[in-house]
Order: C-alpha cells, then structure tokens, then sequence
C-alpha cells in the first residue's frame, strides 16, 4: 500500500474519532461535513484499490475504524436505552415483551430491575411493548448485567457482539464472492463504508448481525446445506424480521418441495429462539408493535409522503393509519412479481433480493439510515447496479431533523436525497437494458 493510502488511512480514522467523541447529534453541519470527507475517503479507496494484498490491509484497517467506537456512547442513536431497558428486565426474571415502560417505571417491577428514571428519561418510544426479537434480547441482556457498573460498560458489552459478528460478515462476504467469480475487492463496498461502520459499530445497529446470519445463509444454500441454512435463517429472522421478505425467492432457485423444508426447519429454529419468553401475550404484543409501525411511524419516506401530502390536501388530515397497511400489501404484491420472474441463478437470487428490499424501502413510512446498510450489502454481489451506495451517502441528509427537539424533517433534503436516488437508480436500470 502506496505511503498516500497510509496517511489517508489516518485521517479515515480521525473522522471516526470526530463521529465517536466529539460529535453532536444536534450540529447538522459538522455531521455533513465529517461524512462528506469521510465518504470521499471510501469512494477513493474503493476506486484505486484491486491487489488483493492491498485489500487484504485495508480490511484489517475497516476492523480498526470500528474499534476506534469501542468506549463511545451513541451520538447518533438513542435506541441503547432501550437495548439497557429490555435486558435489565430480562435479567431480573421479567418478560421484556409483556411490559410498557410507562406502566411499571413507578412500580415494584423497576425498583426490582434497577430501572432508573434516568434511564426511563432516555427511551424514545417508552409509550410501546418492545419491538426487538429474541437474540436481541439475549444480547440486551448481557448489556443490562454489565450496566451495573454504569452505562458505558453496558455500551461496550452490547458493541463486542456487533463488532465480532462485523468480523465475521466480511470473512463470509470475501467466500461468497470467490463463489460467485466476483472480483475480491468488492468488500470493500461494505467494509469501508461510512454509513456501514458509524450506523453498526458506533450506533448498535443490529443489522450488522443480521447480515452475518443471511451472509452465511446464502453461502451454505449455494454450498446446498440447505438445512444449516434454514437455522442461519431462523437466526436472522430473531435479530430482525426483515428476512422474512427474502423467503420466497427461494422457491425458484430451490425448488418447491425443497423449500417446503427449508420453511418449517426455519419455523421450528424460530420458535425455540421465543422459548425463554414464552407468554399468551407474547403474540399478542410483538403483533401490536408491527402494528403501530405500519400506522404510526413516519420517518425519511419517498412514496408515502408524496401520498400523505395528497391525503392533506384531500381530507385535512394525516392517513397514515389507512395508508401504511396498503403501502405493505402493495410491497408484498410488487416483491412476489420481483421474485417469480423467469431467471433463477444465484447471482439472480442475490439481484432479487436486492431489488425486493429496494421497493420495501421505497413503499416505507420509515426509511433509517441504517436500514439502508441492507442493500449495501446486497449490492457488493450484485453486477451493475451500485445505486445503494450512492443511497448510503444521501441517507445521512434525514439526520437535518434533529437539529432541534421539534424533530421537524428538512423536506427539501429529503426531495434531494430520493431525487438523486430514483434519477441514478433509473440510468442504471436504462443502461443495463442497452446492454442487453
């Protein structure tokens, strides 16, 4: 590695020092620029670099960058709150899912679980059942035992896990892509990337973990261990459900009968992660908590704010409560056309799959930054088509809401960011029908 990639290196990871140490959340402008700066480091290294020694170096150095986060609270994320909340009752014999923060912060419960008002202050969401699957939890868990000794131990009990599980999703990104004939030094894409690195290992993001699971996943399908993949799976789907959305692209590629097995092996590995919180009102809340993201939660959004905005001029009011079901069965509809088209290769799989969470993202009523790490990742397999990396750049502009307590969403940024988007993803998708 040339002695200009070394010292770039340095200020790459002074930039996530800055994001780690120093940042506000509320200071838009020094978040912009950190990222911008920190974005032009990815793009340059990502677009001189093909030795797979260089590569090599450069994959311990993205290992590094994570590392600098390993004692820094979230700046970005108040979501550890509750990470802290949910495992501070699991630990203390209580169900996490069976209980609203509001309801119990002045009852025996907390004062048994050391939920400190403190802690209560920091919750976003202190109104809802919890919304995080099993292995979460467990993990939440570890978080809740360690933060005895204060928050940051809980912090940074939580982060190792997500900081190994990165560890591991880049080795499986690196076999998958020798699979696939894909040059190696398309991990970069992932590993490098700023949205990927500040989002997992400085926010505790789980999709990170998630990732892991389905990476290693697809790799045992194409290695056709179709059963250890279904538990990999299973294993997903209890960090976060969004890998529900990928089951039915298997039906093509595996075959009917075969996929028939790979559903129940996946439901069965499912249903003993739920075990520990087995209750008659388990269903229930998890069902009430989807419920309220569909009806309720309304952040960053493309299509849905265009028709929201039509409602408000139609009826005078907000329709999300109508909207948000028909937004996810109008997803469902468009992800299955996406999926039974003819091709069914692997690489067609993996090209499905990112195309099917492109309009889940696109039909959303909440659009995260984070989430957005998904298609990162998707697309380092897949030919062509890097309009997620483009989309992971813009993403960080939805952060303008928290300038202020208001959380008023800058919707001309938002215009700028799926402008720019939907006109890159329409020229990739011309380009590649000339192509063929």
């Amino acid at each position: 590695m040339s002695p200009i990639k070394y010292i770039l290196s340095i200020v790459f990871a002074a930039v996530y020092v800055c994001f780690g140490y120093f940042l506000e959340r509320e200071n838009f402008q020094h978040l912009t620029i950190l990222f911008g700066v920190g974005f032009a480091l990815y793009l340059f290294f990502v677009f001189t670099t093909n030795d797979k020694k260089e590569t090599d170096k450069l994959l311990w150095i993205s290992m590094i960058f994570r590392l600098i986060f390993i004692i820094a609270i979230p700046c970005l994320s108040d979501d550890y709150f509750r990470f802290i909340w949910d495992g501070k009752l699991f630990i203390n014999g209580f169900n996490p899912y069976l209980f609203v923060p509001s309801e119990i912060i002045n009852t025996d419960i907390a004062k048994t679980a050391g939920l400190t008002e403190e802690l209560y202050n920091g919750l976003n969401s202190p109104e809802y059942y919890t919304v995080y699957p099993p292995i979460n939890q467990l993990i939440f868990s570890i978080g809740g035992f360690f933060s005895k000794f204060g928050m940051l131990p809980g912090i940074i009990a939580i982060r190792i896990p997500i900081l190994i599980a990165e560890f591991f999703t880049i080795k499986y990104i690196r076999k998958l892509l020798d699979v696939l004939q894909l040059p190696h030094h398309h991990v970069l894409l992932y590993a490098l990337n700023p949205l990927v690195i500040v989002e997992l290992s400085g926010n505790l993001h789980f999709e990170g973990m998630m990732l892991l699971c389905i990476v290693i996943g697809i790799y045992w399908l194409m290695s056709n261990r179709w059963g250890g993949a279904a538990f990999w799976w299973a294993m997903a789907i209890s960090i976060k459900l969004i890998p529900v959305l990928f089951l039915p692209v298997l039906i093509k590629r595996l075959g009917f009968a075969k996929s028939i097995w790979f559903y129940i092996i996946t439901a069965i590995a499912l249903a003993f992660t739920f075990l520990p919180f087995l209750d008659h009102q388990l269903i229930e809340h998890i069902f009430s908590s989807i419920d309220l993201y569909f009806r309720t939660f309304e952040f960053n959004a493309s299509v849905y704010y265009i028709i929201r905005w039509v409602g408000f001029k139609a009826v005078g009011y907000n329709i999300i409560q109508k909207v948000g079901p028909i937004l996810s069965i109008a997803t469902f509809v468009c992800v299955m056309m996406v999926y039974f088209y003819k091709k069914k290769t692997w690489q067609d799989v993996l090209k499905k799959m990112l195309f099917a969470y492109t309009i889940y993202l696109l039909l959303a009523t909440t659009i995260h930054p984070w989430y957005v790490i998904n298609l990162v990742l998707l697309s380092v397999f897949v030919r062509h088509y890097k309009y997620a990396i483009i989309w992971s750049m813009l993403a960080i502009l939805s952060y303008s809401a928290y300038i202020s307590d208001s959380y008023q969403e800058n919707y001309i940024l938002i215009a700028i960011e799926y402008g720019i988007l939907i006109a890159w993803l329409v020229v990739e998708l011309i380009l590649q029908k000339s192509l063929k």
